[in-house]
């Protein structure tokens, strides 16, 4: 669901003024986004994304939206800049509502193939190939790779089921995993398929960047296969195959990244499964989706089983 917070019209025409973009003309509700209530907003100077956060603070979305800029600045070709307010300001504040304002874009989320794991793996390695990222947040600030999964398996706050499934697959707790040093940069956090607009089989933009921080790329491409190289639900081998075609086309695979990627994509199932839990079984951000973290947990059995059975 993307309409948690209520937001009406004369609300957002008044958050609109912020931005200086004219009377609102047309205004819907967009059943898009998970932490975020998303609007379409028409005025007579064009067509708007007006998202409000429902989970996130203003520090929160003032580092994300530093991270787009920073790419802006960086001539990264695939991200969507967020507007600034008349009062040059990153993220907008009025009532009890933050947010940010974006133009609105056409495009197609793509369903699983060869062409969009090869696109998506090609633009996420361009990513990883941005060297300006000096001052930006850590992704552990807003995301979980393999050190904070540990650390919840041992929380009195853990499921049972997810700490069965993650003794059950990695038995030696990453020991093994752990044992690298992974090379670092600007990684985006939660790339799913669903997460990027396609233009004629090309990628056009890669969206959400709430994930969005400093980490290990190892990760990134662990989450990202995970979330693009499906078909019937399940992560297929050779899905992973045409993803990693694009993705070395821009950045080879390192040292242990090679031994290690069905690790990485394992771990990012638990990373995404862990993040559902902390907003939706903890949080109660939706309680009606706080078991949606079981489907990562099932996935993860189907494809460790499949690797295994080889």
């Amino acid at each position: 669901m993307g309409d948690y917070t209520k937001l009406q019209k004369s609300e957002a025409q008044e958050i609109l003024k912020l931005y200086g973009k004219g009377e609102v003309t047309n205004f819907r509700a967009l059943s898009l986004g998970i932490s975020n209530s998303n609007y379409d907003v028409k005025t007579p100077e064009g067509r708007f994304l007006l998202k409000v956060s429902n989970d996130k603070d203003h520090i929160d979305l003032s580092k994300e939206q530093e991270i787009l800029h920073r790419l802006e600045s960086e001539k990264f070709p695939y991200s969507l800049i967020p507007f600034t307010t008349k009062n040059n300001k990153l993220v907008y504040e009025f009532k009890d509502f933050s947010g940010v304002l974006y133009p609105f874009v056409d495009g197609i989320p793509p369903g699983p193939s060869d062409q969009t794991c090869f696109e998506i793996g090609k633009a996420l390695a361009t990513l990883h190939r941005v060297k300006n990222i000096e001052g930006l947040r850590p992704h552990e600030e807003v995301g979980y790779g393999e050190n904070e999964i540990l650390k919840f398996v041992d929380s009195p706050n853990c499921p049972d089921d997810f700490k069965e499934a993650f003794q059950d697959i990695f038995p030696d707790n990453l020991e093994d995993y752990n044992e690298n040093t992974w090379e670092q940069g600007l990684i985006h956090g939660d790339l799913y398929y669903d997460n990027t607009l396609f233009d004629n089989n090309q990628l056009a933009y890669l969206l959400d960047f709430e994930q969005a921080g400093i980490g290990p790329y190892i990760l990134d491409i662990g989450i990202s296969m995970s979330g693009t190289c499906l078909e019937k639900g399940r992560v297929l081998p050779e899905l992973v195959a045409s993803y990693l075609d694009g993705y070395e086309s821009i950045r080879p695979l390192q040292g242990g990244e090679i031994e290690h990627l069905t690790d990485a994509i394992l771990i990012g199932l638990f990373s995404i499964a862990l993040w559902r839990i902390k907003r939706f079984k903890l949080k109660q951000l939706n309680p009606e989706m706080a078991d949606s973290y079981k489907e990562l947990l099932y996935k993860a059995y189907l494809f460790h089983h499949r690797i295994n059975k080889k």
